[in-house]
Order: structure tokens, then C-alpha cells, then sequence
């Protein structure tokens, strides 16, 4: 399989990752919403967030190793299907048997910590009807699924590194969708916080032993060979793996902090519309990233073979189709926000454009960031921790400030302050100078052309609303989400698509009609 077909296999298996998580996370908010008090669904929130959030706490180990396999494996050849030699064997096999060593540590670590963290915040908080014996059994069970999630980290190293993009992501599909199926059941049959954590904690062992076996029947020599405690492989580690861990801590304080500012302020009450509506808009930015996170591990291939043309390629290309698609939700969003959200949650639990605005703009600004730091991140240089700290603390200030005064539109703004004025410009600019693009070159080949494109999405969007303002709310999301389609197919065709790839796609067509209407 050739590096595009990995990329596109990995992609898509993100995507369905992702969708599967959506439709179904999109699918347990409305039953959330009209099956729990609106306090008790804010606190699951709130601590379904800072789970997530203690991702961070591996201290950027994962992807520093994930990195050294894939260098490891370049030494290989770019060829994904090459064999391993000899010396690659045992350089991933070592790396593998000290990186589970050290997990086994941070997991224990992560426990510790993370629960002594929630102690200090969750003894100030105040929830009318909801026991404090609830909140904190609830915490722990979360907090062990979360070093759970650490232990099976490896094996999406090993799996990620010598690329096998993707197959991660199927594991954590299917994981996914059984826990938040069963979480649906759960929540339907009258469970609460603590059921919640239990099937979550569930998931998160089914998740590391699937991982783990789908490792050995890729890759089995890795594992007939073993591998030992290495410190000379580990070299250079400590510094890239902390400097990734201040990234991440950064990126944690800017997205992952809003919750604890609202419930402060406001009360958890307060949280359920201001989340759904980062949520939605949030998927789409996990989409429009996946295919810069899955060419991750090729570029530090093709990097480490010294394919500079490849890498460029491989970035303006990433970056056009993401760029398209937070551009085309952008328009779709801002045309119909209002009934869909009302359509999904009910009435009432609309944010509000202005924040729903604020969301839109600094997700595709991230979306941009995100896919050409990853990829200058894949080169083995780890350059954002400081613009990355700034922003967060920036935007912890500003919250502080501007929240006071504004509400929840000001919170949303104190967000978009601090990226613009830290990550959105230092992470474009570093990157493409690492990457080797010139930058005005981006601007003309990337960002021009996606701006023109999203402009006519806005259009036919917004005009397809008024067109059908007499249409049912169901009509109108239907219509307007067709229109922005539309023209989303044909920016990827004329940006994303090349002229081989847009003439297989018609030949592909052309056979499938023939053989749908054989008598024509």
C-alpha cells in the first residue's frame, strides 16, 4: 500500500472514528439533556472534561516516541510496506519495552495526581441535588480509566510509528460506540454520574487489550524479538517529550478551562448549551485536521530520506482540504445555527450567534495551526511550547477579565484573543519556515483560493436559507447543509484533487453508473 493509500486509508478511518463518535455523542446530549437535571448533566460535563483533559499528563511522552518509531522505521526506506532490517527490529523493539516502563510509572503518577487535582477543585463546588459521595466516586472511577487509557498508550505508538495510520482509530471506533451505546442505555434506564464513569471505565480496557492484539498481528517479529531497557534510544527524549508536554498544558489551558470559568461564575447550569455548541463546531475541526494528523509519521519518513518536495506536497495539500472544510461549516453553521440547534437540543439551548461566531473563527485559525505545527512537529522539532504556555495563560487572564463583563460571548473572545496574538500566527510562520514553504507562496496557493471558495460556500448557503424561510426548520437544515455540499465536493475537486486523481474518480463513476443502468 502506497503512501497515499495509507494516508487515505488512515484518514478515513479517523473520520469514521470520529463520525461514529459524533453521531453518537450528538445522538446522547438530547437524551442527556431530558433525562438528567441540568445541574447533574453540567457536572458530568465537567468532569467528563477535565478527564480529557488529563490527556496532557503523559508529559508529551507519547508523541516524542511515536515520533522516534517513525524515524526509526525511515531508516528503513519511505516505502511503507518495506521490510524492517535487522537494526530497525531492535531499535523499535528496545523503544517499545522502555516506553511500557515508563507508563507503567505515569499511569500510578496520573491517579495520584489527577484525583488530588479534582479533591482541590470539586470540595468548592456547591451541586443542589447531587451527594458529594456521588461527585467524588464518580471522579475516581474516571480518574482510573484515564491511566488506564495510558497503559494502552504503546501500542498506539507502535502501530502509529511504523504506519500503520488508522487502525488506532478503528479500535477506538468501535470502542466508542460501545461505550457511548451503552452509556445511552444507561442514562435510559435511569443510571447516573457514577453508571456513566463505570461504562466509560469499561470502554478504556476494552480499547487497550484490542489495541495491544492488533499490534501483534501486525507486527509480530516485534514481539518474537523483545526488547530491553534502552537509555542510549532514549537520549534526547526528556527534553522533546517535556517541550511536547508544555505544547499540549498550553493547549489544555486554552481549550479545556471554559467549563471551570462557567460553572464559577454561572453554576454547571450554564454549561450544556456554551458545550454543545464548542462541541459540534469542535468536530468539525477534528475533521478537517485528520488527514494532517494521519500524514504525520509519512512526513517524519519522508523527512528523515530527505524528501523536501514530498513533505511540501504533502502540507499544502493537508491544509487546503482542511481549510475547505471549516470553511464550508463555517458558512453552513452561521446560515442555520439557530434551527439546527433547536432541532438537535430543543428550544432554548441555542448559545447564541455571537459566541457560536467566536467558536467558528479561532476553529479554523486551530484547524490551520494544528496541520502544519503537527507536520513541522514530525521533523522532530518541538517549537511551540512557549507560544503555546503564553496562549494559555493569556487566555486564562483574559476570561477572568473580559467574562466579567461580557458573559459567555467574553469567555468565547478571551479564547480568540489569546490565540491570535500567540499560537495562530507563531505556528504558521515557525512551521513554514521549518517546512521550508515560502510564505507568501502559502498565502497565493492555500489561503487565497480556500477564502474564494468559502465565500461562494457563504453564499449559496445563506441565500438557500432565505430562499426557503417558509420551509419547516428540518426543510431548511436539509437544504442549506445540500448547498454547502455542493460546493464543498467542487472546491475539493479544483484544490485537493489532482488532474490523475479527478480522472480516476470519473472513470470510477462512469463504470458504476454503466453497471447501475446496463441498458443505456
Amino acid at each position: 500500500m502506497s503512501i497515499s493509500a495509507r494516508i487515505i486509508f488512515g484518514a478515513s478511518a479517523t473520520w469514521l472514528s470520529r463520525g461514529v463518535s459524533i453521531v453518537l455523542g450528538l445522538t446522547i446530549l438530547p437524551v442527556l439533556f431530558r433525562h438528567l437535571p441540568k445541574e447533574e448533566l453540567g457536572l458530568w460535563l465537567l468532569l467528563g472534561q477535565s478527564w480529557a483533559a488529563m490527556g496532557i499528563l503523559d508529559f508529551g511522552l507519547t508523541i516524542t516516541l511515536t515520533r522516534r518509531i517513525a524515524l526509526a522505521k525511515g531508516k528503513s526506506g519511505t516505502n511503507p510496506d518495506a521490510p524492517l532490517s535487522s537494526e530497525t527490529v531492535g531499535e523499535i523493539a528496545d523503544l517499545v519495552a522502555s516506553g511500557r516502563r515508563i507508563y507503567y510509572f505515569l499511569a500510578a503518577g496520573v491517579f495520584l495526581l489527577s484525583w488530588a487535582a479534582g479533591f482541590l477543585y470539586l470540595r468548592d463546588l456547591h451541586p443542589l441535588g447531587v451527594s458529594y459521595q456521588t461527585v467524588w466516586i464518580a471522579w475516581t472511577i474516571l480518574c482510573a480509566s484515564q491511566s488506564l487509557n495510558l497503559l494502552a498508550a504503546i501500542w498506539d505508538c507502535l502501530l502509529l510509528g511504523i504506519g500503520y495510520v488508522g487502525w488506532d482509530a478503528l479500535v477506538a471506533s468501535f470502542a466508542s460506540a460501545v461505550t457511548l451505546s451503552v452509556q445511552i442505555v444507561v442514562v435510559l434506564l435511569g443510571g447516573r454520574l457514577i453508571a456513566l464513569a463505570c461504562v466509560a471505565t469499561a470502554g478504556a480496557v476494552v480499547a487497550r487489550y484490542l489495541t495491544r492484539w492488533l499490534a501483534y498481528r501486525r507486527r509480530p517479529e516485534l514481539f518474537v524479538r523483545g526488547g530491553r531497557w534502552n537509555r542510549d534510544l532514549l537520549q534526547g527524549v526528556p527534553g522533546l517529550a517535556f517541550r511536547a508536554w508544555l505544547t499540549a498544558a498550553g493547549t489544555a489551558l486554552v481549550f479545556s478551562t471554559d467549563q471551570f470559568f462557567i460553572a464559577s461564575s454561572k453554576g454547571t447550569e450554564s454549561i450544556p448549551a456554551f458545550r454543545a455548541a464548542y462541541i459540534l463546531v469542535h468536530n468539525i475541526t477534528v475533521l478537517a485536521v485528520t488527514f494532517g494528523l494521519a500524514s504525520s509519521v509519512f512526513i517524519s519518513h519522508l523527512w528523515q530520506a530527505g524528501d523536501l518536495n514530498g513533505v511540501r506536497r504533502l502540507v499544502e495539500r493537508n491544509t487546503r482540504l482542511g481549510l475547505l472544510i471549516m470553511l464550508c461549516g463555517f458558512a453552513f453553521l452561521m446560515s442555520i445555527g439557530r434551527q439546527l440547534f433547536d432541532l438537535w437540543l430543543g428550544q432554548g439551548n441555542f448559545v447564541g450567534f455571537g459566541v457560536l461566531l467566536i467558536f467558528l473563527i479561532y476553529e479554523t485559525l486551530e484547524a490551520q495551526s494544528y496541520i502544519i505545527s503537527t507536520s513541522s512537529r514530525a521533523t522532530n522539532d518541538e517549537a511551540f511550547a512557549l507560544s503555546s504556555i503564553a496562549a494559555g495563560l493569556l487566555k486564562v487572564a483574559l476570561a477572568l477579565i473580559l467574562m466579567r463583563y461580557f458573559g459567555l460571548v467574553g469567555l468565547a473572545l478571551g479564547t480568540l484573543v489569546a490565540l491570535l496574538v500567540t499560537n495562530h500566527w507563531y505556528t504558521v510562520f515557525r512551521g513554514l519556515r521549518r517546512l521550508q514553504i515560502p510564505f507568501f507562496q502559502y498565502v497565493y496557493d492555500v489561503v487565497g483560493p480556500s477564502l474564494a471558495w468559502a465565500a461562494l460556500a457563504l453564499a449559496a448557503s445563506y441565500g438557500t436559507a432565505l430562499l426557503l424561510s417558509e420551509r419547516s426548520p428540518l426543510q431548511r437544515v436539509i437544504a442549506v447543509a445540500s448547498a454547502t455540499g455542493v460546493i464543498f465536493v467542487a472546491a475539493c475537486a479544483c484544490l485537493v484533487l489532482t488532474k490523475q486523481e479527478r480522472v480516476v474518480i470519473r472513470v470510477r463513476i462512469a463504470a458504476l453508473v454503466s453497471c447501475i443502468s446496463p441498458g443505456r
